[in-house]
């Protein structure tokens, strides 16, 4: 990715070190691209060794060093993270006189706020369905340039797909005691829109789980952070459980949603990905959740919301929602592709990006 005979210009992904689930974006992106990733936590590093060996990582054990390391080495960084652009700007232009560029990587498709994208340079899309959402908020037409990528994440994952199916089965399905049906609970996080479920319902859902069925877990990381005794709560709670399984610090999805035959979410970008394997649905909606925009509950048409009567009895919901959500196999299959149309191969997404990184340093 080198522009120039010095170096830079390369591009280099970072992920803030709370973010554990940016790194099953970052880390594929690293590698598409073929540069080193970037972080200051150990713990990160610990993660990208075990989950993402394929990938360079490099650890520098202070923020100002991380700094220092950037403007010296680099023109354009690839980040997770909306805020950079911003908190980091005026550090490199205050310290080194250098205008650092900015390519902002979205960690999922999901139906909240497109605001992530307003204060950046550069910018991946999926696909149709994000790239209209950002004409509507005015955001596209004001970036200096962006690349569709579609879900790389699939195809990066195919082709270590024994790789990651042997961690999810030793990590996760070698826990449950029965070979049976495995549903999947994903809630995301409490966000500015209220958009967690977990508050709500999260503690309830194992509780009532039937015996006939496996459910995981999966919770976003930042539940971690802002809910500490609910997450500690269930960790303990079903910490030798033959059908439940907790996962709080896991960054990997694809390979569980392979195995998982029923989703149960909210408004997490894990939903999107489920589509791809066009089964079962179910959605909450939490009670304080805030519904600002008309595309709010968009994917929730490619499955079941659980009424607000329901949540007591809400495997019985689920069983008696089943059989009929065959009807929706052909509207998932669509939506699927409208958000990520088709697949890229690497080497076109990384000439994409050469290009326009080339043209930018020559301006």
């Amino acid at each position: 990715m080198s522009l120039d005979n010095r170096g830079h210009g390369c591009g280099v992904c970072l992920a803030p070190g709370d973010s554990i689930n940016h790194l099953d974006h970052l880390a594929p992106l690293s590698y598409i691209l073929d540069t080193p990733l970037v972080v200051d936590s150990p713990s990160l590093v610990d993660v990208l060794e075990k989950y993402y060996p394929q990938i360079e990582t490099k650890y520098i054990d202070h923020q100002a060093k991380i700094i220092e390391y950037f403007a010296t080495n680099f023109d354009f960084l690839f980040v997770s993270s909306a805020n950079y652009r911003l908190d980091l700007s005026p550090l490199f232009e205050v310290l080194f006189r250098k205008k650092m560029l900015f390519w902002y990587c979205p960690h999922g498709n999901s139906d909240k706020s497109v605001d992530s994208f307003k204060h950046q340079h550069y910018f991946f899309t999926y696909g149709p369905i994000m790239e209209e959402r950002l004409a509507k908020s005015g955001i596209l037409e004001n970036a200096l340039g962006y690349v569709r990528t579609g879900n790389y994440r699939f195809p990066f994952y195919h082709k270590f797909e024994s790789f990651y199916d042997d961690i999810i089965e030793k990590e996760v399905f070698s826990s449950f005691e029965k070979k049976q049906p495995t549903i999947l609970y994903a809630p995301t996080w409490q966000d500015l829109e209220n958009s967690s479920s977990f508050i709500d319902i999260g503690l309830h859902v194992p509780e009532n789980l039937p015996s006939h069925y496996n459910l995981i877990i999966k919770l976003h990381p930042w539940l971690v952070h802002f809910k500490p005794g609910y997450v500690t709560h269930l960790e303990e709670k079903y910490r030798d459980s033959k059908n439940v399984v907790v996962l709080s610090h896991c960054p990997l999805v694809l390979p569980i949603l392979k195995r998982s035959d029923i989703y149960l979410g909210d408004f997490s970008s894990i939903g999107y990905d489920f589509l791809y394997y066009n089964r079962p649905m179910f959605f909450f909606e939490g009670d304080e959740w805030i519904n600002p925009k008309d595309y709010s509950s968009f994917l929730h048409r490619c499955g079941r919301k659980i009424p607000k009567d329901s949540k007591e009895n809400l495997f019985e919901f689920i069983e008696n929602n089943l059989e009929n959500q065959k009807e929706l196999d052909a509207l998932r299959s669509e939506v699927f592709e409208n958000a990520f149309g088709k697949e890229k191969p690497f080497e076109e997404i990384k000439e994409e990006v050469s290009t326009m990184l080339s043209q930018a340093a020559l301006k």
